[in-house]
């Protein structure tokens, strides 16, 4: 159960996108060109706004992703720091991760949670606010109801030029931001931290993303008859 919540928070941050949230206000933001437009749950800034919205217009254009990643935690006070590799493989609102010795599926409707240690597989319908952590696609297009976008800077990591931009939590949540840091020029997640209350940061870098790729149904389904003493809970 740990390790889904941890997965759960991390695959969150793997990519955001950031809409108006009525159309009025959209039209307003064309016609006024404001710095800054007070909304009805916050700030936005239109800046964090143009950046994030290429991000998605980019990934949207792509059939199916695969994206290897590093995963990091580090608590200094604590002198904790740990590190892991992880894969997901994504096609509109199907997902299929393998992170931590658990392997994530979804078909958009049902959810395989497979822990290949405990050898047991359970069975959930798709929770729509979940489904928006594990898929940065379909974050792309929710997001904005969540957090409020905020650019920090421009800068440079391991020679790429780079936008850094703050989400921060309408609500109460256990960590108070996410930073984001884009490619400039690609329009794609370079990666992302959660800083969490307790001082932790958690870390998401991309290191590889494939578009694309071939991505047949049968990825984002979980076949029973191929693991062979699993144990199924059904918790549909």
């Amino acid at each position: 159960m740990k390790k889904t919540l941890l997965i759960t928070i991390l695959v969150t941050l793997t990519i955001s996108g950031f809409s108006q949230n009525n159309s009025q206000q959209r039209r307003e933001q064309r016609r006024n060109q404001k710095e800054v437009k007070k909304t009805e749950r916050g700030i936005d800034d239109p800046k964090a706004h143009d950046i994030l919205s290429a991000v998605r217009k980019q990934l949207k254009s792509y059939n199916s992703l695969k994206i290897d990643f590093t995963y990091l935690l580090e608590n200094k006070t604590e002198k904790i720091k740990d590190s892991k590799k992880g894969t997901i493989l994504i096609k509109g609102n199907k997902y299929n991760l393998n992170f931590m010795g658990l392997n994530v599926i979804s078909d958009g409707k049902n959810v395989w949670n497979f822990n290949r240690e405990a050898k047991e597989v359970q069975i959930t319908e798709v929770n729509p606010k979940e489904t928006d952590m594990m898929n940065p696609i379909a974050l792309i297009d929710n997001y904005e109801k969540n957090f409020r976008a905020k650019l920090i800077r421009e800068d440079v990591d391991k020679g790429v030029p780079v936008m850094i931009i703050d989400l921060l939590p309408f609500e109460n949540r256990n960590f108070h931001k996410v930073r984001m840091v884009t490619d400039k020029a690609k329009k794609t997640i370079v990666f992302t931290e959660i800083h969490d209350k307790n001082g932790t940061i958690i870390t998401f870098r991309v290191d590889r993303m494939q578009t694309n790729v071939s991505a047949p149904d049968s990825e984002f389904r979980f076949d029973v008859s191929k693991h062979p003493g699993v144990e199924v809970i059904d918790m549909r």
